[in-house]
């Protein structure tokens, strides 16, 4: 049986055009009563909160969030021709707002062990929402071209269709410590844990 990582996820080079590319992005929130965070289905909403109830990291992402120009698009894929991980699609954007899309496999169609390895795909979902959040920090990004180019130069490069930073493989670290209840005490050990979560990250995946 081929072990799984703890936190596998990437940056995906695919784009899929929904609106047209427009003016410089804002770099504060969205109008009011826009939402920033959107779960596709039920699975994605039962991650969702249980990463806000159980991780304060998790919860700071997803606060950070919902006071940027970023709109996610959470989905959870139970199909287990695809391995356990995650990726980041960038959908779009105009007049300032980015859409893109945060993808979870679950490697299985069963729905019943998707939820018990419930833990693991949290801290994946952490993982991928902190690329989004990585996202809504870059200068410009009107186009998959200058996505790609963003995280190339802030983050690890896996591959010809593969990113990574250590950012995200830090929250992903820490949220899954926080889910199981290891908290850690300082940022101090925070920061160490980063050469920690690497191996893990090693085998990420690219969305084809």
């Amino acid at each position: 049986m081929r072990a799984m990582p703890l936190v596998s996820a990437v940056v995906s080079l695919l784009v899929a055009v929904v609106a047209p590319a427009a003016a410089a992005p804002r770099p504060h929130a969205l109008a009011d009563g826009v939402q920033n965070i959107r779960a596709r289905d039920t699975v994605a909403i039962l991650f969702l909160r249980f990463g806000k109830e159980k991780s304060a990291r998790f919860r700071e992402i997803v606060r950070t969030l919902e006071a940027s120009n970023v709109i996610v698009y959470i989905e959870v894929r139970q199909d287990a021709e695809h391995p356990v991980g995650g990726g980041l699609t960038f959908i779009g954007e105009a007049h300032g707002t980015r859409w893109v899309r945060a993808t979870v496999d679950s490697g299985t169609g069963s729905y019943i062990r998707t939820c018990q390895d419930i833990v693991r795909l949290t801290s994946i979902l952490g993982h991928e929402l902190q690329h989004a959040l990585e996202a809504s920090q870059a200068a410009s990004l009107h186009d998959v071209g200058e996505f790609e180019r963003y995280f190339r130069s802030i983050g690890v490069d896996e591959g010809a269709r593969v990113l990574d930073t250590l950012a995200a493989r830090q929250a992903g670290s820490l949220v899954a410590d926080e889910l199981r209840g290891m908290v850690r005490r300082s940022r101090s050990d925070v920061v160490a844990s980063v050469g920690d979560a690497a191996p893990a990250a090693a085998t990420a995946r690219a969305v084809t």
